[in-house]
């Protein structure tokens, strides 16, 4: 079988829970299995560091630099029209979009698989105001889909309930993670509680920080490691009048400085009020970071027993979430205990494996 994957989010992502997702599942193909990526040009970092995978150019420097937005766009028409040629070529079996532009419906002739990730522009409509095309392309993409693959239980229920898809059409895929190199490393940070990934809208870290400026206030040694993109000015203000700011670090780092951050973390803390699936569980779990996270979503589904949950709405929740790990060593062993047990149900490989199940289900 040959599988065709075009370019839409490794033409926008640098790095980013989706394309870690195809990046991961493309180099776990079982053998046998042919792939093609269509894409000429991307700095994606999961590309880079499966040199031998994926050979393809950077021109971006990370710097940025004047009309960089400009040359972007050029990029992604580039790497659109590669893929429209890849596809008109039908030198295929089965294609798989890596997201939700609907520009291949009219000229695709072979079978198609889509994954969803989440749904939260339909569930958060009122924080996506403007994506009423987005939507609009999401459901023609997922309604005339050969076959959907969903991350989760939890989503699997809002395609159904959302498009109305039966769900026999769906496949359940839980995404895999990878073992950390087991290197030493060197804590630099002190003590510190974690956050990781984006911050805005459903992310909720507002009502994190909340409860973060209680703990802190409280433990004069405990800092804030965000790792994500810089503080904006309203994070910068919110953190600024909770008296956490000198105490709060944002950091870009590569996997493996992330592993480490996770290892030498108190705790891991996932206040979304909305995922599709939370990889970052995974990677805590990984590297032995007991998890506090949102009483929502998939997180007690991917999860299980191996998290502490809290109600995310309220800043108290979270707090004691916190403290119950913090101030008990042995509670905090038990969690981490409970987290090793949970990785043995998640695999890059077993997702690759299940993947093809779900491409062969469409060709036979």
């Amino acid at each position: 079988m040959k599988i065709l994957y075009d370019h839409q989010r490794f033409s926008l992502q640098k790095y980013g829970g989706i394309t870690k997702y195809f990046s991961e599942i493309i180099t776990n193909l079982p053998a046998g299995h042919e792939y093609q990526l269509a894409l000429y040009f991307s700095d994606n970092q999961y590309l880079a560091e499966k040199r031998q995978f994926f050979r393809k150019k950077n021109i971006l420097p990370d710097k940025s630099f004047p009309k960089k937005d400009e040359v972007k766009k050029i990029i992604y028409a580039v790497n659109q029209w590669y893929s429209k040629r890849c596809i008109s070529a039908n030198d295929f079996d089965v294609f798989h979009p890596t997201f939700y532009d609907d520009y291949f419906l009219k000229i695709l002739k072979r079978p198609y698989v889509v994954t969803v990730h989440d749904l939260i522009e339909f569930r958060f409509q009122e924080m996506f105001v403007h994506h009423e095309e987005i939507r609009r392309q999401m459901e023609r993409v997922i309604k005339n889909a050969n076959r959907v693959i969903a991350i989760s239980e939890h989503t699997k229920k809002d395609v159904m309930e959302i498009f109305g898809i039966d769900a026999g059409k769906i496949d359940v895929i839980h995404h895999g993670f990878n073992k950390p190199p087991g290197k030493e490393t060197r804590n630099v940070y002190g003590r510190y509680i974690l956050f990781v990934g984006h911050r805005d809208r459903y992310k909720n870290f507002k009502t994190f920080a909340k409860a973060a400026g209680v703990l802190l206030g409280k433990e004069k040694d405990i800092r804030l490691v965000c790792v994500g993109s810089q503080f904006n000015r309203e994070e910068t203000e919110e953190l600024s009048n909770l008296n956490i700011l000198d105490r709060s670090l944002s950091l870009y780092v590569d996997e493996e400085s992330l592993n480490a951050l996770y290892a030498h973390a108190l705790t891991f803390v996932f206040p979304s009020r909305y995922e599709g699936f939370g990889m970052p569980i995974l990677e805590a779990f990984a590297n032995n970071c007991p998890v506090c996270l949102s009483d929502a979503s998939c997180f007690p589904e991917i999860a299980g027993n191996a998290g502490v949950y809290f109600d995310p709405g309220e800043p108290d929740s979270i707090l004691s979430a916190m403290e119950k790990i913090i101030y008990s060593k042995d509670f905090a062993a038990e969690i981490i205990k409970a987290g090793q047990k949970k990785l043995e149900n998640f695999s890059w490989k077993k997702a690759a494996n299940e993947t093809i199940l779900s491409y062969q289900k469409v060709i036979s």
